[in-house]
């Protein structure tokens, strides 16, 4: 065990992940809950892994963003700052990053309790060795790819000591990488950067994270208390700011909206996607595209008939006037980012050139007979607010082909379930980017991804692999080309962007908040009184 010369505390400052919407926002928002400046946020699920290298779920992914700190952070203004690093230098070829940790630094443990566990550039280079273990599986390594011999350490061709993250005492620590990333130090916010104790992590035998005992704070705020009711965090008040965050579930209102919820002082900040009036402030994003999805397993196994059927669907659709959706420019929603590149500005629109919708589709035809098309149907959720879009889908395919399926709403429960099990032959369908990851999006259509449409082509999976180990602007470009392959080759028709909110209260200023991170990070958030 390393041993710390501090006993007392040594808060480093927290850390903001790296995709950030459109610009870090200093919002205002109502502080509630137990404690004197407390933050209640309602997750889909409590907290279940606070393993930085590993956590990948929304709420996982909250949590760690304020339990622990890394090297750098943003600020609220979305400037690079230090956390537990004093300051850095980078070489001329942009090769280099050395960094220089701040003195004092110890983990802190449950409740606030100090430990004898320093912080040190070895914890850097340990979680990142664990990060390019293959038996780790963590989600971050893709990010890191830049870093010298990754590839090879993951694929076990090369020592984990080869890696290029070495430490030269214990205050520093030196990152090399193969070829320049120019969003390196951004990435460093993520998760997956976060310094890990070796000794610590080998003392909790395989449940490091899993439990309150087996979890240690670099950040921030520390962990209070976890349970099946939530995850508390909490740090040592000073002046105004919030030193209580509350990680529940929605299990005594879930038939208020976002806005009551606010109002009842059940939570501090709520997503909507009512689209109703309020007086309350908001910040409107899409995070999912609703889309067409041919099951290529099914009678779309031909690429001309499902590229007829798009092309009338596109232009058939009118879009729903509640306020909730829009038309989509591509699969990809607006707002994500691929190494800090807007990337829908970079790969522009990727809609398919229009066709002779009437020739394909009597060219698809020949060999194949009506009953072909017996047991087709329609398939999409109840309650989405799409019902009138598909009937039109259904009408104008009847009109130009001579074509009608019959429309199948189903409970969304059900609806994911034969979505995942490829029980449908076609699905107006909401294809989420919650996770900000542009390759993750279109993983969901290969086989390794799930392969949500049962979509097969080659050249899509070559180039979507190539991506994984690119950095940016050619892994733009290389993901660019793939949305591009699967809207031209139509396994996917993207039709309507769903429009949603953070709704916010009057009292909190400094959350910084970003839909694709997902982030909300309270390092700087302060309750106005």
């Amino acid at each position: 065990m390393k041993r710390s010369t501090k006993q007392n505390l040594s808060h480093g400052p927290r850390r903001v992940l790296c995709a950030l919407l459109a610009a870090v926002l200093v919002l205002s928002l109502a502080g509630c809950g137990s404690g004197s400046a407390s933050f209640t946020w309602f997750v889909d699920t409590i907290p279940s892994n606070l393993d930085p290298q590993v956590a990948s779920t929304a709420s996982d992914v909250i949590a760690c963003e304020n339990l622990y700190s890394g090297l750098v952070r943003k600020d609220a203004s979305g400037k690079l700052v230090p956390a537990l690093a004093e300051h850095w230098e980078v070489s001329s070829d942009r090769r280099t990053y050395t960094f220089t940790l701040k003195s004092g630094l110890t983990y802190t443990a449950t409740k606030g309790a100090a430990t004898d566990y320093a912080i040190t550039a070895e914890d850097f280079v340990f979680a990142f060795r664990r990060m390019f273990r293959a038996d780790t599986a963590s989600p971050y390594a893709v990010e890191f790819s830049a870093i010298e011999n990754s590839a090879a350490v993951l694929a076990g061709q090369l020592p984990e000591t080869a890696l290029g993250v070495q430490a030269r005492g214990d205050a520093t620590l030196v990152f090399c990488l193969s070829e320049p990333d120019e969003n390196f130090l951004s990435k460093l916010t993520l998760p997956g950067a976060m310094p890990c104790d070796e000794d610590f992590f080998n003392s909790t035998r395989g449940t490091y994270g899993l439990s309150a005992a087996s979890t240690l704070s670099s950040g921030s705020f520390y962990l209070y208390n976890w349970t099946a009711s939530g995850l508390f965090l909490r740090r040592e008040p000073s002046g105004n700011r919030i030193d209580s965050l509350r990680l529940v579930q929605n299990t005594g209102a879930s038939g208020q909206s976002a806005a009551q919820l606010i109002a009842n002082e059940k939570c501090s900040a709520a997503l909507d996607e009512t689209g109703e009036a309020t007086s309350l402030q908001s910040l409107s994003y899409s995070d999912t595209t609703w889309s067409l999805l041919f099951n290529c397993n099914s009678v779309f196994g031909s690429t001309p008939l499902r590229q007829a059927l798009a092309e009338v669907a596109r232009t058939a659709a009118s879009t729903p006037d509640s306020g909730l959706f829009a038309p989509a420019t591509g699969l990809i929603p607006d707002g994500l980012t691929v190494d800090g590149i807007d990337y829908r500005d970079a790969a522009g629109d990727p809609t398919p050139a229009p066709v002779d919708a009437v020739r394909l589709y009597r060219e698809a035809r020949q060999g194949m007979s009506n009953s072909d098309f017996n047991n087709v149907t329609l398939l999409l959720p109840a309650g989405s607010g799409l019902t009138q879009a598909a009937e039109e889908i259904n009408g104008e395919w009847q009109k130009q082909f001579s074509l009608f399926f019959s429309l199948e709403e189903v409970e969304p429960e059900e609806f994911e379930k034969r979505l995942a099990e490829g029980n449908y032959t076609i699905a107006l369908a909401p294809i989420s980017a919650e996770s900000g990851s542009v390759y993750n999006v279109l993983a969901q259509f290969t086989a390794q991804g799930g392969g949500l449409t049962g979509y097969a082509n080659s050249l899509y999976a070559t180039q979507l692999a190539a991506s994984s180990t690119a950095t940016g602007s050619a892994r733009c470009s290389l993901l660019a080309d793939c949305e591009r392959q699967l809207l031209s080759d139509c396994a996917v028709v993207p039709l309507f962007s769903q429009q949603k909110r953070l709704l916010i209260a009057d009292g909190i200023q400094g959350l910084v908040f970003d839909p694709f991170g997902p982030v909300l990070d309270l390092t700087e958030t302060t309750l106005k009184k």
